[in-house]
């Protein structure tokens, strides 16, 4: 199987005599994306995960460049871009043109607070096009990607519209519409069949996503029963049990687990967590929002013994404090977004702001600023101390 750089290497070689303006070296799995799949044009090419790398079938790669290399380029027939995108809003069963919105707003982008000319100044933000400047919109973003392709580079200004080459058009339809395919396609649990209403139901695993409704899951997988408490993680992830044979420990919905979590101070397992729930606990920064989150810290039995939140967690702890004393109850922001704090003199400077219908007497925006104070050393290390007392608590 080819790596990624290799897949771009091949990709690049098979496509030198190709017209359509592509950039291989773009060919790579993003992050979060919703499947397994990476798209060259309008060609989906299947990845795998593989010792945590993510890889590609040569034949698959091969059979993309080709397809591209094969494809009729014009650049001289073109068709409207403000046109094409109110036709596609009214096909049947089609995903509104992601691809022509997403032009849309770099042009916008072009043409707002760069110092461009090419507008009129009485142009409100809601005429188009706001930006009419071929040369200004190539200067900012002519290495601007879609799919592998450059759709800015051959874009064109003609009679008071955006155009762009038909063949570009049909290619980055076409991928619109097998990505809403399989998007789709992944909300189907891999055991039942039933469809999940959302994308609750996906999981990363070390082998790409896995989709498992809360039935299938809890089925078949085990809850975890703190058998590994005071286990080396070294040990566990030299040994075993997988982390994936478990259900995550946080999760109210039965998710299946991806990792073992573990203290990183005492090296001690905490327990099993799926990909979300563990890059939360890694960034520290609303795990601590989670119910059972607190719980779950001090299954390390060197925390446990010490009284004291693993050090990543200290800020949102102080954050979860700020909230529940001058916070709304209800907002259902990020609490690392709508609580700040700023170490300064050995304290903090604290700002407490809440958004949404909850927030009473809020004004323009949905926006209040609740309240702004100082923690000082001692008391921020008071709400700690309380905060690992009640985690222990809950413990007990």
């Amino acid at each position: 199987m080819l790596t990624q750089q290799t897949a771009a290497w091949y990709l690049a070689n098979a496509t030198r005599t190709c017209p359509i303006p592509l950039v291989p070296e773009q060919f790579r799995r993003k992050d979060r994306a919703p499947h397994d799949y990476v798209f060259f044009g309008h060609v989906p090419v299947r990845s795998y995960k593989s010792a945590g790398q993510w890889k590609f079938i040569d034949a698959d790669v091969l059979r993309a460049g080709r397809t591209m290399t094969e494809l009729i380029w014009d650049p001289d027939d073109l068709v409207d871009l403000e046109h094409a995108e109110q036709e596609a809003r009214k096909t049947d069963g089609f995903t509104p043109a992601g691809w022509r919105t997403e032009i849309r707003h770099v042009i916008d982008r072009a043409g707002a607070g760069s110092g461009c000319r090419c507008s009129p100044p009485q142009e409100t933000a809601t005429q188009h096009p706001r930006h009419t400047a071929s040369d200004c919109l190539l200067r900012r973003y002519q290495d601007y990607t879609i799919a592998c392709t450059l759709p800015v580079r051959v874009l064109v200004w003609v009679g008071g519209t955006w155009m762009i080459p038909r063949a570009l058009a049909l290619i980055l339809d076409q991928r619109d519409e097998r990505e809403s395919e399989l998007c789709a396609t992944g909300r189907r649990c891999d055991g039942c069949g039933d469809v999940s209403p959302d994308d609750s139901w996906r999981t990363p695993t070390a082998t790409g996503w896995k989709i498992i409704c809360p039935s299938c899951a809890a089925v078949s997988l085990r809850r975890y029963r703190q058998e590994l408490r005071g286990i080396a993680y070294t040990r566990v992830r030299e040994h075993g049990p997988s982390a994936a044979d478990f259900l995550c420990v946080i999760c109210t919905t039965a998710r299946p687990a991806t990792d073992w979590d573990h203290c990183h101070a005492h090296d001690l397992i905490r327990g099993p967590l799926c990909g979300s729930c563990n890059t939360m606990e890694g960034q520290g920064k609303e795990f601590l929002a989670r119910p059972g989150s607190l719980h779950h810290l001090f299954q390390c039995d060197g925390c446990r013994a010490q009284h004291s939140l693993p050090p990543h967690h200290r800020l949102a702890a102080l954050r979860r404090y700020l909230h529940r004393t001058w916070g709304v109850e209800g907002c259902d922001w990020p609490m690392h977004m709508h609580v700040s704090l700023e170490e300064a003199d050995g304290g903090y400077d604290c700002t407490v702001r809440c958004n949404g219908p909850m927030a009473v007497a809020a004004p323009k925006h949905g926006i209040r600023t609740l309240r702004s104070l100082r923690l000082t050393h001692e008391e921020a290390e008071e709400v700690l101390s309380r905060t690992a007392a009640e985690g222990l608590a809950q413990e007990a």
